[in-house]
């Protein structure tokens, strides 16, 4: 009974700052091997649209657009929010194998 005890309590506070400790921020995130038709920001930009062509030249290179931050994008960069949105939505579903191609806003119907 007391090894169980003792077990127990010796591994108590481990547990319970392993639950509660906040998750270690993400140094660096994978950088995709440019292929196909996007050899750089510019062309990746340009098939993405929706105003996002236009901060094309405030990306330094390939690498720079899959590790900037959204914080970067907000105050360095001044991106809107919309662009911050569409921009990492593409780089994430570039990272996981999806070319980009041109999603149409949708036109609303005025009731």
């Amino acid at each position: 009974m007391t090894i169980i005890t003792r077990t127990f309590v010796n591994a108590r506070p481990f547990l319970s700052r392993s639950l509660h400790a906040k998750a270690a921020p993400q140094k660096s995130k994978r950088v995709p091997a440019p292929r196909g038709e996007f050899k750089d920001p510019q062309s990746f930009l340009n098939k993405i649209r929706r105003g996002c062509e236009e901060a094309a030249d405030k990306f330094k290179d390939w690498e720079h657009l899959f590790t900037v931050t959204r914080n970067e994008m907000k105050h360095d960069m001044g991106l809107t929010p919309q662009q911050r949105k569409w921009i990492l939505k593409w780089t994430e579903l570039y990272r996981q194998g999806v070319d980009p191609y041109l999603i149409p806003k949708p036109v609303k119907r005025k009731s």
